[in-house]
């Protein structure tokens, strides 16, 4: 299975990251691992897919070429050219949302990663 990973730019639980692959994992095989390069995420979620054995596909952004656009420019030509089966979503802005509907919105299924909430507690993230 090719699976796009998103969280927000500064999103760094890595634990809860493992978390979400491990039990993805568990249902399906993951054999491509995609994603956008993240400073926080991007070297756990590589470390984690040459564990498994799953190939990796990087985009980051060219903030050189598109300024304050590159994250959301990137997100759409990540989504296009990767082919995910699915779009695994950890917290994130309004970027990372925006990537999630037009993934919805193309027919690939979401599958959020965020922690449950319990009563009286607060979800990080966009």
């Amino acid at each position: 299975m090719r699976v796009l990973i998103c969280a927000g730019r500064n999103y760094a639980d890595n634990q809860r990251c493992r978390q979400a692959l491990d039990a993805l994992q568990r249902q399906q095989p993951i054999r491509v691992l995609i994603h956008g390069g993240s400073q926080h995420l991007g070297g756990e979620i590589e470390g984690w897919a040459r564990e498994q054995g799953a190939d990796i596909v990087r985009y980051p952004p060219n903030w050189q070429l598109h300024g304050k656009l590159a994250e959301r420019l990137r997100n759409v030509f990540m989504l296009r050219d990767s082919r995910p089966d699915l779009v695994l979503a950890l917290p994130g802005g309004d970027d990372t949302e925006e990537l999630l509907a037009r993934a919805r919105g193309s027919g690939i299924p979401v599958i959020c990663g965020r922690q449950p909430r319990t009563a009286g507690a607060h979800s990080p993230g966009g």
